[in-house]
């Protein structure tokens, strides 16, 4: 169901993902989804130093094979929280999803902050679904960026 997952990172009734790359955006000027007009993404090393005010986007070291009678929900750990990180998640792993967890991260306190594999940076809790869940299908299966 996880792959690539480490068994200190259970804890009780979630997971904590660890960061395993990040990208940033290049510059178009407008971004205009209706016209299909998104920028470009460029990979960025690890570890990275996110200036006040940065985004960029992540995506996990771990990835699903998530069954069609569990979802799972995102959200960012206290650690990230407390040393300044917004993280951005998408908030539902849905039935049927296969590929990484995507992140945005952004810098909202006045520190730099040094992002790093391994990081961990949003944890997911499983829930068991009853009924016949619809699997998931997006454009973004096998955890496409954009």
């Amino acid at each position: 169901m996880i792959k690539d997952y480490r068994k200190e990172n259970i804890f009780g009734c979630k997971y904590s993902f660890r960061l395993g790359e990040i990208f940033k955006h290049e510059k178009i000027g407008l971004v205009d989804i209706s016209k299909g007009e998104v920028p470009g993404l460029k990979k960025i090393k690890l570890p990275y130093v996110l200036k006040p005010g940065e985004f960029v986007l992540g995506r996990t070291i771990e990835s699903f094979d998530t069954p069609l009678d569990l979802m799972s929900i995102y959200s960012a750990s206290s650690t990230s929280i407390r040393i300044g990180l917004n993280i951005l998640v998408g908030g539902i792993n849905d039935p049927g999803y296969k590929g990484n967890a995507i992140m945005g991260i952004q810098n909202i306190s006045a520190n730099r902050i040094k992002l790093f594999e391994g990081m961990e940076l949003m944890h997911t809790a499983f829930l068991e679904l009853k009924g016949r869940a619809v699997p998931s299908s997006t454009k973004y299966m096998g955890g496409k960026i954009l």
